[in-house]
């Protein structure tokens, strides 16, 4: 009889508690909605999209106060790291982000050598808690960057966590992958190379890869800033890039930048982002954004790596294929894409490519569901009430809520208004 009493007890108390909070208690007390622990092991387990993660700090107050209060700084404060039963102490976090920063709820990069000289987690050097604010749904980024894999182009890898500062929930955030020399041996078998982060500060004109002239203090540190051989950056490479896909003749233009870029590549990386609407990313509405390169060692070779998607889906499933390509004055055309779109062997592998992605995302999956589709849904089931319990997100539940139902949209007609976009665009 007490038993029974106490349950009721509950079940009305935190029904009580959803209503005037708007937060879904009751699920998390009795832990509905709740993954199995994957079986999967290592740096693979920790980024298992299948699971939603939980990840603890433990940090000084004060320095974690001093982190909210300064979230434009880069400075670094020690903590302690939980993860399962897996513990690094000493590590360095601080707050990260352009427009995503947030005193209220900081993004964070975690560093686990800041402190500790070659200390690692699961072979991570580090991560990024990512924390969404520019994304009512929590996501866009994991979505795209599943796109990509799911068309063999590399990406990071993302899951979904809880995270809890001295024991307090402190909102659901996003694991992200760093584009680190681990990133790029699991993915090119090789790690010497240079990384470079696009890093263009927001106050600057755009940059639409346009020559800037032969010194390469025009390009390094900013905005190609150097995250390997920073001694050493080696910026002469990339001018000689830019300058290829400036000065280089049409008959010239696709062996002479092919030095530098496999342009198929790029023109898929480009691809996905378009196909998703991202708005900014490297044919945004911002000029070239969120991307990193890496330069193979000992060649002249360079690589695109995706970044940074929160801005993606915002703008409606019938964005155009050619947003920024065709649709904007010369002078804000991105240099590389308007050239390459003028060979038809480009601009048709170009619009195949649209077409491949779309059929990759519309694929029919044993839930009668499309692939993008399923994604979303598994996605959203997941993390549903870890975001209205979020007590830090700028958003409110039912932003949270409404972005997903426009996000369900732009699922549902972005492939056919693609298709169509393509076939009208045929030369």
């Amino acid at each position: 009889m007490k038993r029974t009493f106490l349950i009721g007890w509950l079940v009305v108390a935190a029904t009580g508690l959803v209503a005037a909070q708007d937060r879904p208690i009751l699920p998390l007390l009795f832990g509905v909605g709740r993954d199995p622990a994957p079986a999967t092991t290592g740096a693979d387990a920790f980024f298992d999209d299948t699971a939603l993660q939980e990840i603890r700090l433990d940090i000084n107050e004060k320095d974690w106060q001093s982190i909210q209060e300064n979230y434009l700084s880069n400075e670094y404060k020690p903590c302690d790291f939980k993860w399962r039963n897996e513990v690094v102490r000493n590590v360095g976090i601080r707050s990260r982000g352009t427009g995503s920063r947030s005193g209220v709820k900081p993004g964070l990069r975690v560093d686990f050598d800041r402190f500790s000289t070659n200390q690692k987690f699961l072979g991570l050097k580090s991560f990024v808690l990512r924390n969404n604010t520019q994304d009512p749904t929590n996501m866009h980024e994991r979505l795209t960057m599943l796109l990509y894999r799911r068309i063999g182009m590399p990406a990071e890898r993302e899951a979904h966590t809880k995270l809890y500062i001295n024991g307090r929930y402190a909102g659901l955030f996003t694991i992200v992958e760093s584009p680190d020399k681990d990133f790029m041996k699991r993915n090119y078998g090789e790690d010497s190379g240079w990384i470079f982060k696009f890093d263009y500060p927001a106050t600057q004109a755009p940059y639409y890869f346009e020559d800037r002239g032969s010194n390469p203090s025009a390009y390094v540190p900013s905005p190609f800033k150097p995250e390997t051989h920073e001694d050493d950056p080696r910026g002469e490479f990339i001018v000689q890039m830019i300058q290829a896909i400036n000065q280089s003749s049409d008959g010239q233009f696709q062996s002479a930048v092919g030095e530098y870029l496999d342009i198929r590549k790029f023109i898929r990386h480009v691809a996905v982002e378009v196909f998703v609407a991202d708005q900014d990313g490297f044919i945004g509405n911002y000029g070239a954004n969120n991307f990193y390169l890496y330069r193979f060692d000992n060649r002249k070779l360079f690589v695109f790596v995706p970044w940074d998607k929160s801005e993606a889906f915002k703008s409606g499933a019938n964005y155009s294929i050619f947003h920024n390509i065709t649709d904007v004055p010369p002078n804000i055309r991105n240099r590389l894409m308007t050239r390459i779109l003028q060979f038809p062997d480009l601009y048709n592998y170009y619009l195949d490519t649209l077409l491949e992605i779309a059929g990759a995302a519309s694929q029919i999956q044993q839930d009668g569901r499309t692939w993008l589709s399923s994604e979303l849904e598994r996605e959203y089931q997941q993390i549903r009430y870890a975001a209205l319990a979020d007590p830090q997100k700028p958003f409110s539940n039912a932003d949270f809520e409404n972005g997903v139902n426009d996000l369900r949209a732009f699922v549902r007609e972005r492939g056919a208004q693609v298709i169509a976009q393509v076939a009208a665009s045929r030369q």
